[in-house]
């Protein structure tokens, strides 16, 4: 007998990585024999994937609070219970439907007490280990509530790595309840539709590196242009492209790249499909991430996937994720940075070893695994 699965999707594919994971997790639940889901959502991308995969959406919201009033969820369980229950139309629509089980897709989702089995996906607690960063130290009150709503009324609380697993337990622990929420590491792995997916050219130089990333300050895209600056003289035919959203601090980027006389060797290509993506990962030299931002992160797995080397910075559980596959550096340090880019440009023999232990890195941690995992995990709760 199939178990009912109420999934709650609200990502669009300007989102970045988050969006990435929800299409993963969602092209794995859709294979599931055993489970029939039911969507609430909203915006055009999932209204359209819900209908192209046969997925019935129900006409309601999920359940927004002030701050004041996820105050009172948190102090008063009871209250929540029956403020959520019968008062709201996500509510009424979860107890018509007998749902075994709801999966929130998105971290930032206030959770409040459904008396439900909630299954909630947690990225990073950065708000905490890397607070200086205002796209999330403005957001701190918020984020800490949204984090410890789910240890106290979350069922399965899935990390994607061991790390992020016991920053969770060590942030939130006097939330928790005995033995619940279940946390479970859960790895990212690459996104299908970037591996299935036709390249699609575009103008860009014939030798590069690469950063996919939206423009904020966490994403480090400032050492970086450094690191290209330190290179100009010794590499002048060093070129650098990136892509990602035209908004948040690109303006602060594109002032730098003039104010240094980096025009030629910067191009910013602004949002760009699928498509193109997977055609500047099968060219690129190599792909260079200074995010100050883990535990671990989408773009690695896709580059190593795609005959693509990594460099990353040795942050949080960046190191675990690449292996030995990919090169480390400080991203505090512009230096190391531009000496790992060196590597990459100048010698040929090192690329083809990088691209060979990145195969073998993807290659342990498969699709077919994660979905694997996924449904034991289903299956257990």
């Amino acid at each position: 007998m199939k178990k009912k699965l109420l999934v709650v999707l609200c990502t669009e594919p300007e989102w970045g990585g988050e969006h990435q994971y929800v299409s993963t997790v969602m092209e794995c639940l859709i294979k599931a024999q055993d489970l029939e889901l039911v969507a609430v959502c909203g915006g055009r991308y999932w209204k359209k994937w819900c209908d192209e995969n046969g997925v019935r959406i129900l006409k309601v919201s999920w359940p927004m609070f002030s701050e004041r009033e996820q105050r009172l969820h948190m102090k008063y369980s009871l209250f929540s219970r029956i403020r959520c229950m019968y008062m709201t139309e996500f509510g009424k629509a979860l107890r018509k439907e007998r749902a075994d089980a709801v999966f929130v897709t998105v971290q930032g989702a206030f959770i409040p007490n459904l008396c439900a089995k909630i299954i909630v996906p947690v990225h990073d607690l950065m708000h905490r280990y890397e607070g200086r960063f205002p796209e999330v130290s403005g957001s701190y009150e918020n984020r800490e509530l949204s984090f410890a709503s789910k240890a106290k009324y979350g069922w399965c609380v899935l990390t994607e790595s061991k790390l992020g697993k016991r920053q969770f337990a060590e942030s939130y622990q006097g939330y928790m309840r005995a033995h619940l929420p279940h946390l479970v590491s859960l790895p990212y792995i690459t996104p299908g539709h970037i591996l299935e997916c036709e390249e699609e050219s575009l103008d860009i130089p014939s030798k590069y590196i690469f950063y996919p990333a939206q423009f904020w300050q966490h994403k480090n895209h400032m050492h970086l242009l450094e690191a290209v600056k330190y290179l100009v003289e010794e590499l002048p035919d060093i070129r650098l492209v990136l892509v990602g959203s035209e908004k948040n601090g690109v303006r602060k980027v594109k002032r730098y790249i003039r104010e240094n006389g980096l025009e030629e060797h910067v191009m910013i290509k602004g949002f760009v499909s699928n498509g193109n993506i997977k055609y500047l990962y099968r060219h690129a030299v190599g792909l260079v991430m200074p995010s100050y931002f883990g535990p671990t992160n989408i773009p690695p797995l896709e580059a190593m996937a795609l005959g693509c080397p990594v460099a990353v910075s040795d942050k949080y559980a960046m190191p675990e994720q690449v292996g030995d596959a990919g090169l480390l550096f400080d991203p505090d340090a512009p230096a190391e940075i531009a000496a790992c880019i060196r590597k990459m440009w100048c010698d040929d023999d090192l690329r083809q070893e990088m691209i060979q232990k990145g195969y073998d890195r993807i290659n342990r941690w498969t699709r077919k695994e994660f979905g694997e995992r996924l449904r034991r995990i289903m299956e257990k709760i």
